[in-house]
């Protein structure tokens, strides 16, 4: 493997302990954990600091560029971790935005950090007005993904969007087998927390939708009141804010022999394992790269939402 450290090649330089690659399918930033030995004292020479990149890669896989975020010093031990997202993008802004639509918002909030927006499988909504409040810029474009089925995912200076739909709808990429996972898997179907239906309406109640799948789980209304310009904008945001609060009904956590080719976003096939036999959406995919395992947190499709 290799560790690239401020565009340098540190790798034969430490004794890594530890590298983990956290990638996610949407919301959370990706991130890497590094533990290198330190009984040479090199990281007090080299004086790191947060906002660093850092990378690891393994072959084919690789976390691209990082930013420090945290730095620890214990015991003869050096930990680095870091995420995809500047240090800068956790100020917050406020913002207004007129006849916009969605992509041209995004590439607006991804050029304040020179990055690259793409895009796959997703409508390009056009907005009469977008407000953002005292927001970090990618928590607030998170919030509008999530009023629009959509997932955002920050990797390696790129902006990246998607239709949550569309990716679940995509083939799975490996069966796995009982004999394939490692002792220690769990997996949970539950009810707390999920919700019939959603109802949006704005604060004047002039504009009101409510979204109910085709088969809801049992639950409460989830009542929002969002400003919306359009009865149709109000169904969409429905859907999409019931899909976010709902997907997490059936999920679980195995374990397998390290397969970089897995990532975050993909589907996979489980075969005569137990509550999520069938295809289920990777939306955690960690890469325990010294430890040749990788780690999925995985979750059934949602249908009909």
């Amino acid at each position: 493997m290799k560790a690239i450290y401020q565009g340098v090649d540190i790798t034969n330089e430490i004794d890594i302990i530890k590298a983990n690659i956290i990638d996610n399918a949407s919301g959370i930033a990706d991130s890497i954990e590094l533990v290198a030995s330190d009984t040479k004292k090199l990281w007090s020479k080299w004086k790191p600091l947060k906002g660093d990149t850092i990378a690891l890669e393994q072959g084919n896989l690789k976390s691209g560029i990082m930013f420090v975020d945290q730095l620890e010093q214990i015991s003869g031990k050096f930990t680095i971790k870091a995420v995809s997202t500047p240090l800068q993008a956790k100020t917050a802004r406020s913002r207004h935005w007129e006849n916009i639509r969605f992509l041209e918002l995004a590439k607006d909030i991804a050029g304040n950090y020179g990055f690259t927006v793409y895009s796959y499988g997703i409508t390009d909504w056009l907005y009469e007005i977008v407000d953002q409040i005292e927001q970090p810029d990618f928590h607030f474009l998170h919030e509008r993904c999530i009023l629009e089925g959509y997932c955002l995912k920050i990797t390696d200076s790129k902006v990246v969007l998607y239709d949550e739909r569309y990716l679940e709808q995509q083939a799975t990429v490996k069966d796995i087998y009982l004999d394939d996972i490692d002792i220690d898997h769990e997996f949970k179907t539950v009810t707390v927390g999920l919700y019939s239906s959603c109802e949006v309406q704005t604060a004047d109640g002039l504009i009101k939708a409510l979204y109910r799948p085709l088969s809801p789980p049992s639950g409460p209304i989830l009542r929002k009141n969002i400003y919306v310009s359009s009865q149709a904008e109000a169904e969409r945001f429905a859907s999409g804010l019931l899909r976010y609060t709902n997907k997490l009904e059936n999920f679980g956590r195995i374990q397998i022999e390290q397969d970089t080719g897995l990532a975050a976003g993909s589907n996979v096939n489980l075969i005569d394992i137990g509550l999520l036999d069938g295809k289920a959406f990777a939306h955690q995919v960690i890469h325990k790269i010294v430890n040749n395992k990788t780690i999925l947190k995985l979750r059934k499709p949602l249908e009909g939402y």
